[in-house]
């Protein structure tokens, strides 16, 4: 095995963690891996009434609605935001990436209330678990990067800033933190791999070797 450090390695491991922290409830050990890292210890039961009010139950007052299509498509008029209505067919623009990849968005750990028919293809926690593979199979090279470019361009830019920027306005501690999580994920990528602009990006087949890391 080379001891030649993935290029991608840490931002990998970001995304993948933020993926599994905006599918699923906390648990005792995710609040004490977050103590850990630096943050306040907080409450268990809270948190995870946070969670499903913030990501879940879209008539608790404080939903966020975590989906692609509607956060990029968000209006904010003085105080308030207005958002649109999830469509499961949201996401479908995703199916190339996915089917190119061998991905199946069905095998992700998560909460039944993010499970089957009541998640988009497009939901944000698995544009980042796939954003995860992409970068763990990338290699040093310019066609790599490029390609995770375009798929930040297209599928992680338009909504990024907006939804990180919501959940760290959150009066939840649990939700706000995971707000400065995301904002120093995306701030990360913006800085490591160029974002390509989809109209730059056009339709060319989405193909990358990550058969292998999945």
């Amino acid at each position: 095995m080379s001891d030649v450090q993935h290029p991608y390695a840490d931002l990998a491991r970001l995304a993948a963690a933020a993926s599994r922290l905006l599918l699923n409830p906390p648990d005792a050990s995710t609040l004490d891996a977050l103590a850990a890292a630096g943050s306040a210890q907080l409450d268990l039961a809270q948190s995870r009434q946070d969670f499903y009010d913030h990501l879940c139950i879209m008539q608790s007052g404080c939903f966020l609605p975590p989906v692609a299509h509607v956060l990029a498509q968000a209006r904010q008029t003085e105080a308030y935001w207005h958002f649109g209505t999830p469509r499961h067919d949201g996401g479908d623009a995703l199916m190339p990436w996915f089917d190119a990849a061998g991905f199946d968005p069905s095998a992700l750990p998560a909460d039944p209330f993010l499970s089957g028919g009541n998640r988009p293809f497009d939901h944000v926690g698995v544009l980042l678990a796939f954003l995860a593979v992409l970068l763990d199979a990338a290699q040093d090279d310019p066609a790599d990067r490029i390609l995770i470019g375009e798929f930040i361009g297209e599928h992680i830019a338009p909504w990024a800033q907006t939804f990180s920027h919501l959940l760290s306005s959150s009066t939840s501690p649990y939700i706000a933190l995971l707000g400065a999580m995301l904002g120093d994920l995306f701030a990360a990528l913006r800085e490591t791999v160029p974002q390509v602009a989809p109209a730059v990006a056009g339709t060319r087949p989405k193909v990358i070797a990550i058969q292998a890391a999945i």
